[in-house]
């Protein structure tokens, strides 16, 4: 029976302090060399691209942290066309989200980026950043002057992991952009839906992926032409649900200690073997 008993606390032990028992789980996107570019199709041209209502680009973190921390929640906007924007990561060590936004994406080029993680303590976090031209919605209004090729461009790079503990992990980031006419559609049209996820359902998984995307937009007649643009980066995490009974590190060691000295004891109380018979008088 003590054996029993022990083999069921070891167990039980071992449930508590195999670093996989911990889910954890992170994502990131990086957004690089992103720009916004115009050439003349046809000689005598003048190429040219406006955006209306460029309020500023706009970026926010999170995480949902749970009792005792209240959730924490950043919003920053830059009131500039794409740029200058930032959050930082918020300050619980078992849940974060980050996003920022910086550059000139009629220049030399805009970065964007955004990263979480969670741990089973807490239940998920996210960071996101728009990609598009105004403020709150990542979408913007184009006026595309005669004879113009525009061309919106990046390099992007993606992470997510999760560690296995529990099938409710669950790490995602990506981007998306589209391009078309005012409602976004129209027999002109571009769409990029680029993401990297991981599950905690198929045991410990991470997986980092590189694009580069590309949308064009042509306006080949004698007359301004309209159309919409829209895109953000986003990355979440989640652990699923919170840990509520989890040990503190000196309860789980005072636990182990218990442990082994039931363990020496059970050693002691066995019964000497017997001499063998050559040693016996």
């Amino acid at each position: 029976m003590k054996r029993h008993w022990l083999a069921a606390c070891a167990a039980a032990m071992a449930g508590v302090l195999v670093p996989g028992a911990w889910a954890s789980t992170s994502s990131g996107i990086s957004v690089s060399d992103f720009v916004v570019t115009v050439k003349a199709i046809a000689p005598g041209s003048h190429p040219g691209v406006s955006f209306a209502d460029a309020g500023g680009s706009t970026s926010e973190s999170a995480c949902s942290s749970g009792s005792p921390r209240p959730d924490q929640h950043w919003t920053a906007a830059s009131g500039h066309a794409f740029g200058g924007a930032s959050t930082a990561t918020t300050a619980d060590p078992f849940a974060g989200g980050s996003a920022g936004i910086v550059g000139d994406v009629y220049g030399g080029g805009a970065a964007a980026y955004a990263t979480s993680y969670a741990s089973s303590l807490v239940p998920a976090s996210f960071g996101e950043g728009t990609v598009g031209l105004v403020n709150d919605v990542g979408a913007a209004l184009f006026t595309l002057a005669p004879g113009t090729l525009m061309t919106i461009s990046a390099a992007v790079t993606a992470t997510a992991s999760a560690s296995g503990a529990s099938a409710d992990e669950f790490a995602e980031s990506g981007l998306l952009m589209s391009i078309g006419d005012q409602t976004g559609l129209g027999p002109q049209r571009g769409y990029v839906n680029f993401n990297v996820y991981a599950s905690g359902l198929f045991g410990q998984y991470s997986d980092t992926e590189t694009t580069f995307v590309t949308l064009t937009y042509l306006n080949d007649t004698d007359a301004a032409i309209y159309g919409l643009f829209s895109g953000y980066v986003s990355s979440y995490a989640s652990s699923g649900d919170p840990v509520s009974d989890a040990p503190e590190p000196g309860t789980a060691a005072m636990l182990l200690t218990g442990l082994l000295a039931v363990a020496g004891v059970s050693r002691t109380r066995r019964p000497a073997p017997s001499p063998p018979p050559a040693a016996r008088p």
